[in-house]
């Protein structure tokens, strides 16, 4: 009897452990099929991770099972029942039918204990699978959505974030020849601080090529943004015109050598938001709101850019530095040209907060 009682103690508790176990819900499930994709032209699996448990979870380490995969996912703690991405990337580098394992490790901790002795680290597994081919089945709009002329591209609109003095960043322009003759594509407008090269030279008829972009840092003019428009080469003697144009912008970080480095000492940038929506412009030449900036550190918060990403975009602030525990208005305008821009209406702040020194604001007009 007594032995059929340990026996039974022991069932409960395995059983009990086994329904205590945290857990983490996957959409929009654990498997995504990309579907047909052309040659050399990579494409992007999103999946929402929803924290199921009563634990707060990081997400410690996304592992692809080959070098063919990039990884990228929220690297800040997730609350219960809050959520967080991780975006897989497929280089489509190989021909025919493809099938790739991720695991993904997450750690769970009691509340306000990061490092507590009692974490849990659980591994999950999520797949991805589609086919990669020249042409056949590829949906070449969804891969290759900007046209100029016969030629498709992936983007017009190229962006280096997060840069450093003496970073080389690339970016790489994916290039659809959709014409009946081989083209050889060739950028116009480059400035001294962006390098071109194409691969393979010249794309055939019904074949993808790429343009890799090269920042040099070292060259950039300002710390901040910096902005340029290049231009899309269709032939020998083509002009620069609208139709080609392709945006390149970079953010350039400061170094925060005057800053302190402890971070009780450091300023905190705090927005009350990094989105704002602003009525419709309906006949009005401009439209207007506000955010409030605050410094919740222990010294001066210093802005030393603030800047837009679109014509049309206006933005101001009272100080450029702000005492800790004191707050500003930022004012952000709308004029009713602001329609004559590519991508999304952004505002860039960059402060000395060591922590968070870039902070990007989305600018939504209301339709």
């Amino acid at each position: 009897m007594r032995s059929f009682i340990i026996f039974l103690s022991a069932f409960l508790c395995s059983t009990l452990y086994i329904y205590a176990q945290p857990q983490v819900e996957f959409a929009p499930g654990t498997r995504q099929e990309l579907g047909t994709l052309l040659w050399h032209t990579p494409r992007e699996a999103v999946f929402t991770l929803t924290n199921k448990s009563t634990r707060p979870l990081v997400i410690t380490d996304v592992h692809p099972d080959c070098g063919c995969t990039d990884a990228r996912w929220t690297t800040s703690t997730i609350n219960p029942g809050a959520t967080g991405t991780i975006t897989l990337r497929y280089d489509a580098e190989l021909l025919g039918h493809f099938n790739k394992n991720v695991a993904i490790t997450a750690r769970f901790a009691e509340a306000g204990e990061e490092h507590a002795a009692d974490d849990v680290e659980r591994t999950y597994y999520v797949t991805i699978g589609g086919e990669v081919s020249m042409t056949k089945g590829a949906d070449v709009s969804a891969d290759y959505p900007y046209q100029i002329g016969d030629i498709y591209l992936n983007t017009d609109d190229v962006e280096f974030d997060d840069v450093h003095r003496g970073e080389l960043p690339e970016k790489t322009l994916y290039v659809y020849n959709n014409s009946k003759k081989s083209y050889a594509p060739s950028l116009m407008h480059l400035p001294r601080y962006l390098i071109a090269e194409a691969s393979p030279q010249v794309i055939r008829p019904g074949r993808t090529g790429r343009v890799v972009l090269k920042l040099n840092s070292d060259m950039l003019p300002a710390m901040g943004l910096t902005q340029t428009s290049i231009y899309l080469s269709l032939f020998p003697g083509d002009r620069v015109k609208r139709e080609n144009e392709i945006n390149v912008s970079a953010t350039l970080l400061p170094e925060f050598i005057d800053t302190p480095s402890s971070e009780k000492l450091a300023p905190i940038c705090r927005l009350d938001s990094t989105h704002i929506t602003l009525p419709p412009l309906g006949k009005k030449k401009r439209v207007t709101g506000q955010l409030t900036l605050r410094n919740d550190g222990n010294t001066p918060l210093v802005i030393s850019a603030l800047q837009v990403y679109n014509p049309g975009l206006g933005v101001s602030i009272g100080k450029q530095k702000i005492m800790p525990g004191e707050s500003e208005k930022i004012k952000i305008t709308v004029n009713a040209n602001s329609h004559y821009f590519k991508g999304r209406r952004r505002v860039l702040l960059i402060t000395n907060d060591p922590a968070q020194p870039k902070t990007v604001i989305d600018v939504i007009v209301g339709k």
